[in-house]
């Protein structure tokens, strides 16, 4: 079961308000991939965090264009573009981490956002500039966290973290 969360359903508002946005479910039919969601939560029961799932659920895949050129890419479940749709990747990767979202600046630095297996169920965001090889630095960001921090233009200070 996926539960409503109105807090990631207002921050969705916000963010395809704010900035220019494609995707999956820029319209916002209301639990468009509710199916999916629920395949993967059994499919990967690691990732049960029900933030996570409900904006899964409700988007899938999102683009936004954030300011200064920059992009969040959330990968979701659907095939809306080739190579964003997780379940053409193992689940997890092989290095233990499961991407979820990246936000890349117009100098072509891409910062990853993946939850990690071995801390199963846990809403903690791990970020790195390498999603192959790492390393992965543990943030104490959960998902709304992110959205929060991409919605109030604060997610550049995430790339300090890691340099």
């Amino acid at each position: 079961m996926i539960d409503h969360n109105p807090i990631v359903d207002e921050l969705i508002t916000k963010l395809i308000t704010k900035y220019e946005a494609s995707g999956s479910n820029t319209d916002r039919k209301a639990n468009l991939f509710i199916k999916e969601a629920l395949a993967l939560q059994k499919t990967a029961p690691f990732l049960d965090i029900n933030s996570y799932l409900y904006f899964l659920s409700e988007m899938s895949i999102l683009v936004l264009q954030l300011n200064n050129g920059d992009y969040a890419t959330f990968y979701g479940l659907d095939d809306w573009e080739e190579g964003l749709n997780i379940l053409d990747y193992p689940i997890p990767e092989k290095n233990g981490f499961h991407l979820v979202l990246d936000i890349s600046n117009t100098e072509g630095e891409i910062l990853y956002f993946s939850y990690n297996t071995n801390n199963p169920k846990e809403d903690i965001l791990w970020i790195s500039d390498n999603v192959e090889d790492g390393p992965y630095q543990k943030t104490d960001i959960t998902f709304t966290g992110v959205l929060r921090l991409i919605y109030e233009d604060q997610y550049q200070s995430l790339n300090e973290q890691i340099r």
